[in-house]
Order: C-alpha cells, then structure tokens, then sequence
C-alpha cells in the first residue's frame, strides 16, 4: 500500500457509529476491519497487521484507556498509532487518552476533513517509523555480518600464506569462500602455461561430491582453453574464460536467464547430477604482477535462514574479491617458494658435481697419480712384449 492507504481498526460498541466510520475510510482507499469492545480488538490485532486503530473511549467490559494500556505493554503492539474518539469532554479525555499513550484525538462529533488529516498524519508517522525500524533493524543485521565475517576473514588471511601443502592450499581457498557466502558449490581453476583454465578443485555440497585438491580424486573436465585453437581470438564465451581473460567479476542471478555466456558445462552437470545451478559469482585471481593466474567461481548462495537459493549480494562479492586477492598472493608465494626450494636443490646439485670434479682433479694431477699411471704404463708394456 502507499504511505496514503493503511489497514485500520475500527473500535467502538455502536455498530452505526462503526458502519459510518468505516464506510468513509473505504472511500478514502483504506483497508477496514471492525470491532465491537475492547477483548475483540486486542484479539484482531493480535492476529492481524493494522497501520491505525481508532479506538472509541465509552466501552464496555474494556473501554479505550484499557486498551491502550494492553497496547502499550506489549511490545508487538505498541508501535501502532492510535486516534481515541469520544463523546466525553473533549480536553479530559484527550489528555487522559495522550498520557496512556494515543497518537492524537478526535470528538465523536468529527469532521470528516480533520478525520482524513489526522489519520494521514498517523500514517505517515506510522510509516517513518517502520522506516526507521527497518534501517536500523538493517544496520544492526550488517553490523553482527561484518563482525561475524571479519573473524572468518581475518585468521583466512593469517592461515593462508603459511600453507605448506598445495593441494591444502587450493582446498583451503575454495572451502573458506563458499564458507563467506552460504554457497553450496564451487570450482577452483588455475591457469596454465598453455593458456588453459585447469580445474584444480570441484566442491559441491548438496551432493556429496569433492573432487581435485587434497582428495587425490581426478576430475574428469578439460582444461578450458583460454584462445581459440584455430583463429587464435579470446575465448569469451565461458564464463570462466571470459573473466580469466577481462580480470573482473561476474555476478549472475540465474545462469539459465543469463545471455551472451556460454552455461552449457554447468547444464551438462545439472542434467548428469540432477542438480539446478543458479546463482554464479565468478572472480579472477590476481597476483602481485597484476596477471590473472586462476579464477574462483561460486554456485548457488544460499540464505542461512530458509537455505533458498539467492544471488551473490554485492557486500560478499566484495569481502570474496578480498579473499581472492588474499589467496591469489599465498598461491603465488608457494609457487615462489617451491621454484627457489628448486633451485636451491639444483645449485645444490650443481656444487655437489664441481666439487667431486674438482676432488677427482686434484687425485689425478697429484705427484702419487702420476707415478701410478707410470707404474701402470710400465706394466701394460712389459705384458705386451712377453705376449700376454
């Protein structure tokens, strides 16, 4: 409804008096629902959502006093406004009816233009405040998200670099992002010196199923190639190649609504698996020399509440491009270590040889080496003159 149009309680014992007000509320485009005493209306508005109540005084069993002050203690109903109409001196019951907590007042004489003013103003009032509830209701749900977030992301960030194992590492990154995320899938993917996307690491909870990583399970997909084989242009179809090759992220909400990417391996894997893919993010890997060295793509975020699958909302995609970036530097710092372990090795190697070469000329250019080799040379002559 618009901030013009409520749905409004109509209390009072006189069923005329409820007729007629209710009859010009619904001129006016308001939803009406009616009761005769005071136990009737707190029952209805504990059953139904209502914008404005307005409440007779003279009731009885439960006059209007006695229904605000039910009103304002319980804690689902306070926030409801409330026009008190009477018959009774109009200054006593207004401050009566303003102390036990009603929006505003009217005598059951009304004017049918001040009535419209005052119930637009209630409602207006009524709608700044659920506003206000919801914005705060908002902020105070981001705040327990960020700092929930922030003490996953923060020992992520610790834990990541001092991996040692590469295959604990892949598994770490791809695990620790559908954990930030509520996603039920995920393919980690590495970039390879023949310009492919390498699956590395396959996750999907929902069915079970990890392949690649610290598993030792082959995963039975191509590489992706990043160029066409034949006329050498960028492969921007796959949705993986295509941010390998663009460096930025792509959100989709449903991948069989999207256009102008290829899904058709995420639908071969929906139709194999029975499975439904929906929601995608898919984000580059960067590393420190600003090159793409693998891609991280993300399936089906689910709420944590209903477990309905939802998109990727814009504040994860960030804190996901944060870990990325986090993971792109630990994956480019094993792969650093482990090229100077090589290397390392091999100058090992290497000195290990020039040593035994140089030990082996010191033995031959040596005095007692050559006496030897004469020794030996006298020997080789002697048995070939006496035909042996």
């Amino acid at each position: 409804m618009s901030s013009e149009h409520g749905h409004i309680l109509v209390v009072d014992d006189h069923r005329t008096t409820r007729l007629k007000l209710s009859l010009g509320l619904k001129q006016q485009g308001h939803t009406v629902a009616e009761a005769e005493n005071g136990q009737q209306a707190l029952d209805i508005l504990r059953t139904e959502s209502f914008d404005l109540v307005l409440l007779d005084i003279l009731m009885p069993e439960m006059d209007g006093y006695q229904v605000l002050e039910h009103m304002r203690k319980d804690g689902t109903l306070r926030a409801i406004p409330v026009i008190v109409i009477s018959a009774q001196d109009e200054i006593a019951s207004m401050v009566k009816g303003i102390e036990l907590g009603a929006d505003d007042y009217l005598p059951k004489s009304f004017d049918p233009i001040l009535l419209k003013a005052r119930i637009g103003a209630c409602l207006e009032k009524k709608r700044l405040r659920d506003q206000e509830a919801r914005y705060l209701a908002r902020i105070e749900k981001e705040k327990s998200r960020s700092e929930k977030l922030l003490n996953i992301v923060i020992p992520i960030g610790v834990a990541l670099p001092t991996e040692k194992d590469f295959n604990l590492l892949l598994e770490k990154i791809l695990l620790e992002a559908k954990t930030l995320c509520n996603a039920d899938g995920g393919t980690l993917y590495l970039r390879t010196g023949q310009d492919t996307l390498e699956f590395v690491i396959v996750s999907t909870d929902s069915l079970n199923l990890t392949l690649g990583g610290a598993t030792g399970k082959e995963i039975p997909f191509a590489p992706l190639p990043l160029y066409d084989a034949a006329t050498g242009q960028p492969n921007h179809s796959h949705i993986a190649t295509f941010v390998a090759l663009n460096g930025h992220a792509v959100n989709i909400s449903d991948i069989y609504q999207a256009e102008g990417l290829d899904f058709s391996g995420p639908r071969e894997f929906d139709q194999l698996l029975k499975y439904r893919s929906q929601s995608c993010l898919t984000i580059p890997l960067w590393n420190s020399a600003k090159h793409v060295i693998g891609v991280l793509q993300l399936l089906n975020a689910q709420d944590p509440e209903t477990a309905e699958i939802i998109p990727f909302d814009e504040y994860l995609q960030q804190l996901i491009e944060s870990l990325s970036s986090l993971a792109a530097v630990a994956l480019e710092v094993y792969v650093r270590e482990q090229t100077l372990r090589l290397q390392i090795e091999q100058l090992r190697i290497e000195i290990d040889e020039a040593r035994q070469s140089r030990q082996v000329a010191e033995i031959t250019e040596s005095d007692y080496f050559r006496r030897l080799e004469a020794e030996a040379e006298s020997l080789r002559r002697i048995l070939e003159q006496t035909g042996r």
